[in-house]
């Protein structure tokens, strides 16, 4: 549970890394250009590994060649996306990465106990952030 509170307080401290920054500010356009080089950067990662893995697959139990189809897919829905989906601006990116994040933890092989302190957390930080932005 502690590390389910942890890993739920990493999501969102990534969710809100964009928001410090020491440099001018930047524009929604440079924003959403500096988001999907990242996505392409972690995609150039996340596919070649999943392809090896998948290779792999004889080494496997049936479980993990199932979860293992899961996150390619999902990495495939991600890396493909259209950059018209990327939230521009810091109140879409709250009311979309969240509760993205919510069913990605909800979709997790975690016991439900888990799953439901982690989507907790997070609703309750999307809560807390959508009030301090609502300000």
């Amino acid at each position: 549970m502690k590390r389910l509170a942890i890993l739920a307080a990493i999501a969102a401290a990534c969710l809100l890394s964009a928001c410090a920054s020491t440099s001018a500010p930047k524009t929604p356009a440079q924003t959403v250009a500096d988001l999907a080089a990242q996505v392409q950067k972690a995609c150039a990662v996340v596919q070649p590994t999943i392809v090896s893995l998948q290779a792999q697959s004889a080494s496997l139990t049936a479980d993990e060649v199932a979860d293992l189809g899961k996150a390619a897919d999902l990495a495939t829905k991600v890396c493909t996306a259209s950059a018209a989906t990327v939230p521009t601006t810091t109140v879409d990116l709250v009311q979309t990465a969240f509760p993205v994040v919510i069913k990605l933890v909800n979709a997790a092989p975690l016991p439900l106990d888990d799953k439901a302190a982690a989507s907790l957390a997070l609703t309750a930080a999307q809560i807390a952030l959508s009030a301090a932005l609502a300000q």
